[in-house]
């Protein structure tokens, strides 16, 4: 049986499971031919962006209207770099540890023995469990308000719930790959329509936005959606279980990171430029009546169906 492989491309070199080195590629040079981004990759990172890039963006507007862009793009920028942070380290202890373990509670009874699973368990168990009634909720205003007077929206999430019920069964993660990009591109395409009904609405001569009467509360709430918006640790051993190459993981969940979060700071700022502390808790409640509207709910309804098998998955893995 062959040994299995994994490389160090910043010294180009190739190592067995037992550590042995192997000889350098070409010279030494083997990190110079290995690709920055794989398409193995790019279909991991989708699953990832369309977890992290979803409905949390629309909450980024208000944080900055409750808080200021100072503080609010200060607790972005804290958030971002922490979740960063942690999100690769699950990563690296995934690689560390022993090959049979493949699920978030598997890490954290390793780590931490029957503790550390629980304490894991509850952690997944409470993303898993809060963000998809998030998106049933959402699911159902949006509905409510694409066809308006035909249901009342707690009969829109539980409509949406039962139809869900097929979308969420997809085998593995990697399979829905492209899905996950049509929902990356729903989540894009609402907040630039909206964030586009809004400019256009307002146009360039406005005079100087307001600026928010700054409360602790209000500043420490933008912290609980800036936590929705990056809830997607738990996703990191499922998507490295299904990763060929997942010494590359790192890498894709960094990368993946800081551009959902220089996306997240485009969104905040753009819109606190134009309404400064107006503009209400969610960014497309802040746009109504034109067609373009109804379209961006469109948009984000598509996010929230793919977005609910992704972050269920390792659920039902589990299962």
């Amino acid at each position: 049986m062959m040994a299995s492989v994994f490389s160090l491309p910043v010294l180009g070199l190739e190592y067995q499971r037992d550590k042995t080195p192997l000889q350098p590629l070409d010279g030494g040079l083997a990190s110079s031919i290995m690709p920055f981004f794989t398409l193995e990759g790019f279909k991991i990172s989708f699953s990832f962006f369309c977890t992290v890039y979803g409905i949390g963006t629309l909450g980024l507007p208000a944080n900055f209207a409750r808080s200021g862009a100072p503080i609010a793009t200060v607790a972005l920028l804290f958030m971002g770099f922490a979740n960063v942070c942690s999100c690769v380290a699950i990563s690296r202890v995934c690689l560390a540890a022993p090959e049979h373990l493949k699920t978030y509670g598997d890490v954290g009874e390793w780590c931490c023995g029957k503790i550390g699973r629980y304490l894991v368990l509850l952690a997944q168990f409470g993303v898993c469990l809060l963000v998809p009634c998030a998106y049933l909720v959402l699911g159902g205003i949006l509905l409510d308000g694409i066809s308006p007077g035909a249901f009342d929206q707690q009969y829109w999430s539980i409509i949406m719930a039962a139809m869900l019920l097929p979308v969420i069964v997809t085998p593995t993660l990697k399979e829905g790959a492209y899905a996950a990009f049509a929902g990356c591109l729903g989540t894009v395409l609402a907040d630039a329509i909206a964030i586009a009904v809004l400019a256009v609405g307002i146009g360039n001569d406005h005079p100087s936005v307001p600026h928010p009467d700054i409360k602790f509360s209000e500043a420490a709430s933008s912290f609980g959606n800036l936590a929705l918006a990056y809830s997607a640790a738990v996703l990191v051993p499922a998507l490295q279980r299904e990763h060929s190459q997942p010494e590359r993981m790192p890498r894709v969940i960094a990368c993946t990171m800081i551009f959902a979060a220089c996306c997240f700071l485009i969104i905040g700022e753009t819109s606190y430029s134009y309404v400064g502390c107006q503009i209400p808790g969610n960014l497309l409640f802040a746009v109504n009546g034109t067609a373009a509207v109804v379209l961006a709910y469109m948009f984000m309804q598509l996010h929230i169906t793919i977005a609910m098998s992704v972050i269920l998955n390792p659920v039902l893995y589990i299962l």
